[in-house]
């Protein structure tokens, strides 16, 4: 017998996840601290300095890991690019010449993967101080009517932080559950960084996701494979994770495939349009067939319970 056979139910869980039950740990929460303005203030960043001008341009909102790829982009760019880098969003730095910008790129890397994690390290230590009131949440709801039904279930966690699991073992007697904790964790070192499709020169090689030996997948295909029902909270699909599921998404998305219940819990409107928009890459461009084939749900966790 197959250990997954009797885990049919799966829970993936992205930052949504930790932001719907009230912690800050957004990057743009990351980006308003001062584990971050350190990197600019102390440590001369440019990389930090970049993704804050980025964060302003775009109106408070930054996906970095996604901006990581861009940085690294413009670093191997034409000279007119870099120019701009250099005097315009960099202003006001001390600047010799994109050699250097360049050179100092990894371990600007390393320093702001460092400052990520001391400042969600505090967060998890500051928890329970937090006065937000979780078992009201969305998040915490979702997670008492799984354990409610008395199935195994198998949680895939993509956050740093381990929140979902102090939730689950917040119940009594613990459930039936096993848990993936796919992008390192804190006690360790994250795997933060781009996906393996983009293409980046030889000395950015330590920016894809499946460089960093933390990385903890193996299995995946075969958890979502074997599930009659997958459950995404708080998990955008984003660019930067496509590679962990095009091949499940494209396959559901065929005659041949097993039928399953997938459900994507959102914040809003935007979230909504985003996760369809992502749907569209990873079925290429099949997503009516994906809606043909299984029974596609959603829900809109910014509404509030009632």
């Amino acid at each position: 017998m197959n250990e997954l056979d009797e885990f049919k139910t799966v829970l993936i869980v992205g930052n949504g996840f930790d932001l719907n039950i009230n912690f800050p740990t957004s990057y743009s929460d990351f980006m308003g601290s001062q584990y971050f303005n350190e990197l600019i203030l102390a440590n001369d960043n440019w990389l930090a300095q970049y993704l804050n001008y980025k964060k302003k341009q775009d109106g408070n909102w930054i996906d970095m890991e996604k901006e990581l790829g861009v940085y690294a982009n413009i670093l191997k760019s034409t000279p007119s690019i870099q120019n701009e880098l250099v005097h315009k969003v960099l202003k006001g730095k001390r600047i010799l010449d994109i050699s250097e910008i360049s050179t100092c790129f990894r371990k600007e890397y390393f320093q702001l993967c460092n400052a990520l994690k001391k400042y969600l390290i505090d967060i998890e230590n500051n928890a329970k101080s937090n006065n937000a009131d979780i078992t009201k949440s969305v998040a915490h709801t979702l997670i008492r009517d799984i354990i409610i039904d008395r199935i195994p279930y198998y949680v895939v966690n993509f956050n740093y932080t381990r929140f979902v699991e102090c939730i689950i073992k917040g119940f009594d007697p613990i459930p039936d559950c096993k848990i993936l904790q796919i992008h390192g964790s804190l006690k360790k070192d994250i795997v933060f960084g781009v996906q393996d499709s983009l293409n980046l020169n030889r000395e950015h090689v330590f920016l894809y996701k499946s460089h960093n030996i933390n990385k903890n997948v193996e299995g995946l295909p075969r958890i979502l494979e074997n599930a009659n029902k997958i459950i995404f909270f708080g998990y955008s699909l984003g660019e930067t994770d496509h590679s962990y599921f095009s091949d499940f998404f494209e396959t559901q998305a065929t005659p041949q495939c097993h039928s399953k219940t997938i459900k994507f819990y959102h914040y809003g409107q935007d979230a909504y349009d985003d996760i369809i928009w992502q749907l569209k890459a990873l079925t290429n461009n099949r997503t009516s067939y994906l809606n043909q084939y299984n029974n596609i749900q959603f829900e809109d966790s910014s509404i509030t319970l009632k």
